[in-house]
């Protein structure tokens, strides 16, 4: 059922010690978020037994509600429509009533801006750059995956179809350094117009005809890590240039200063610098998970959750898109998938043995999320405040890693789908059929790692 958005704010407001003591308020994707002005005014215990809340927890100086994707953002809204609380770094939104999808966007960048450390600052600015990306990712990804499986199958004499469901499936793909360029700039400080600039720069066709040392430029080489890169210095520059330059003249000398210095910099420097480091990720990716193996594969599957709690996962978003760049396909996507495997089965223990009706309303409802890709509910909602069943999680995970790579799993997308659904977004059919064993065994050995290990049931009138 939909979550009653008015019945939560007033129970929250409650809870929370009324409108006048809420400091800031935000969201992320799957969490509303708040700071207060005296916390003895907070009843925590009220805030948990809110009806459709997932599970609470305390951080920094933010109390934070686990509400599930979707929900999060229209509750911050709702809240945002009737008190116009601050944004989570203080800042006051002078008056703005903001839809859902734009309340989400400012309150994320309120939360890396002040709460997060350098690293995660920096995995923050990485995560900001792709993360608007991945409706189209979702979108084009499954259509590529459906496409794989079809041609192999019912459309294996139909060509026509699969070149078309081809072209549909590679949409994002075929301007996505200019998206990358754009965003990155813009997350960067630049003007985003100057990325795209720069991607446009690295990755027109007409570089073939350029010759430095004998040899001839290779456009888009080095893929989105030269983007990536060739923003960054580029932004640094352009901000340097418009404190220097005065007047009127700034308006057209930083752009074309910016342009001129950074594009040959940008082909005989960053681009091969970026070149060699994409190769070289490729060629480390495919040694370890040849030669490791089910080793390397426990341990990448194993280590994902913890890396998804403190929030550093987005910095592997680039590794993922140059794998695909490099290889056609992303090995270790799949990999890092088993992870929610994991954490479904050990859900799943939970739900058998635990004694109190509302944790497994809770679980109930986190389960189907969790099933489909989404664990921040299963984590701060259930396994993680358990702590045992976390940790049975990351060994479920690894079992189901362990078999992913030793069948050489590969993704048809770079990231964006996961859980269940990925089957949709597979390389190929083997890759479909293993997947699944994969899966299967990751959330057998999170449910029986669960029910072994145990944890301390929530009392009845707990919620977790």
């Amino acid at each position: 059922m939909p979550a009653d958005l008015q019945y939560m704010y007033e129970k929250i407001l409650a809870a929370a010690g009324g409108a006048d003591n809420i400091s800031a308020l935000g969201c992320c994707m799957t969490r509303l978020r708040f700071t207060v002005k005296d916390e003895a005014l907070v009843d925590v215990e009220a805030l948990r037994r809110v009806q459709d809340v997932a599970g609470y927890f305390y951080s920094g100086v933010q109390h934070q509600l686990i509400v599930g994707p979707s929900v999060s953002t229209k509750l911050a809204a709702y809240f945002n429509e009737r008190h116009n609380f601050n944004t989570l770094d203080g800042k006051p939104r002078a008056g703005v009533k903001l839809r859902p999808d734009d309340f989400a966007a400012e309150s994320k960048a309120a939360v890396k801006r002040k709460y997060a450390s350098p690293i995660s600052r920096a995995c923050g600015k990485i995560g900001n750059i792709f993360l608007p990306l991945i409706p189209a990712y979702i979108g084009c990804g499954l259509i590529i995956g459906i496409g794989n499986i079809l041609s192999k199958t019912l459309l294996v004499n139909d060509p026509n179809m699969v070149a078309l469901l081809d072209i549909l499936g590679r949409g994002i793909f075929f301007y996505l350094s200019a998206i990358v360029g754009y965003n990155a700039n813009k997350e960067f400080g630049g003007s985003p117009a100057l990325g795209l600039a720069f991607a446009g720069i690295l990755n027109t066709p007409s570089l073939t005809e350029v010759t430095l040392f004998g040899a001839s430029f290779v456009p888009g080489k080095g893929g989105v890590l030269a983007v990536l890169l060739v923003c960054w210095v580029g932004s640094w520059l352009e901000k340097k240039l418009r404190k220097s330059i005065k007047g009127s003249m700034e308006m057209f000398l930083t752009p074309m200063l910016t342009i001129l210095i950074i594009g040959p910099l940008s082909l005989v420097l960053i681009q091969p610098l970026a070149g060699w480091l994409s190769a070289g990720l490729a060629d480390l990716t495919q040694s370890m998970l040849s030669r490791g193996g089910v080793l390397v594969g426990a341990l990448l599957g194993g280590m994902f959750l913890p890396l998804v709690m403190l929030g550093i996962h987005q910095s592997l978003v680039p590794i993922h898109q140059q794998l695909m760049d490099s290889l056609g396909s992303n090995p270790l996507f799949p990999i890092l998938c088993m992870a929610g495997a994991g954490q479904v089965g050990a859900a799943f223990a939970v739900l058998f043995k635990t004694k109190n009706p509302r944790f497994k309303t809770l679980i109930r409802n986190a389960l189907p999320v969790g099933l489909m890709g989404i664990g921040e509910p299963l984590i701060y909602g259930v396994t993680l405040p358990l702590f045992r069943p976390f940790v049975a999680a990351c060994i479920g995970a690894a079992c189901g890693g362990a078999v992913v790579a030793a069948f050489h799993v590969a993704s048809g997308i770079p990231f964006g789908v996961s859980g269940l659904v990925l089957l949709l977004a597979l390389a190929n059919v083997h890759s479909v059929v293993f997947y699944a064993v994969g899966y299967l065994v990751a959330v057998l050995a999170g449910f029986l790692c669960t029910w072994w290990m145990g944890f301390d049931d929530p009392p009845a009138d707990q919620e977790n």
